[in-house]
């Protein structure tokens, strides 16, 4: 990407919308307590930044020089800190949180990144991905943006709508993974959702199935 991108995906992490639904999904997964948060594909930091804000030692990872650059610019409040890296250069066992929004969408082979994430988790450590779901279309973006309570920043909703219109959204069949219970919770109103990964206490041979994925809110066990 280029430091155009960058811009743009700093700009959008100001609109309130957008930060809102992210700090909604940082702040189900509870106080930091001085642990360890990864954030993979940070981008210029924004969840990184959020889980600073909640006590949490959040580090962000990008393959984008740019977006590193950015970040660093952005600073923030809190243990915090950025660098260039991809997922092959995650360490096993190094973080209580790994985080990834916005990151499988762009992916072709999202059940080995999402493979490569958990590797990162502590044992009782919790993946979060935050992506738009099949509802994000610019028709559902238009009708959300008429009610009128999204502020100046409403527009890039529409434009972040019309991104993701080719794209296959990230469901159960990209995040489910043996030996892993999967959550889902909604946010702006269905058209982006927060997914959870921890490990169960026995091992399954078998991905969870679509009637083993519930909805209900994050929380760290």
């Amino acid at each position: 990407m280029s430091a155009f991108a960058a811009l743009f995906f700093a700009r959008l992490g100001r609109a309130g919308f957008y930060r809102a639904l992210h700090a909604e999904a940082v702040a189900r997964l509870g106080a930091g307590g001085g642990r360890t948060w990864l954030d993979v594909g940070c981008g210029p930091g924004l969840v990184a930044r959020l889980a600073a804000e909640r006590g949490w030692r959040a580090r962000g990872l990008d393959l984008d020089p740019a977006m590193i650059a950015r970040a660093g610019r952005l600073g923030g409040a809190g243990d915090l800190g950025f660098a260039v890296g991809s997922l092959d250069d995650l360490a096993p066992g190094s973080a209580t949180v790994v985080s990834a929004a916005s990151l499988l969408i762009g992916l072709a082979d999202r059940r080995s990144a999402v493979a490569g994430l958990l590797s990162a988790l502590t044992p009782d450590g919790v993946l979060l991905v935050v992506e738009t779901t099949p509802a994000m279309r610019p028709a559902a973006a238009w009708a959300r943006i008429r009610r009128g309570d999204l502020g100046r920043d409403a527009w890039l909703l529409l434009l972040w709508s019309l991104a993701r219109r080719r794209a296959r959204p990230v469901g159960v069949d990209d995040l489910a993974q043996p030996g892993f219970h999967l959550e889902r919770t909604e946010l702006l109103d269905g058209l982006a959702a927060a997914w959870a990964l921890r490990r169960t206490q026995t091992p399954r041979r078998d991905p969870p199935s679509r009637e083993d994925v519930e909805e209900c809110h994050l929380k760290v066990a």
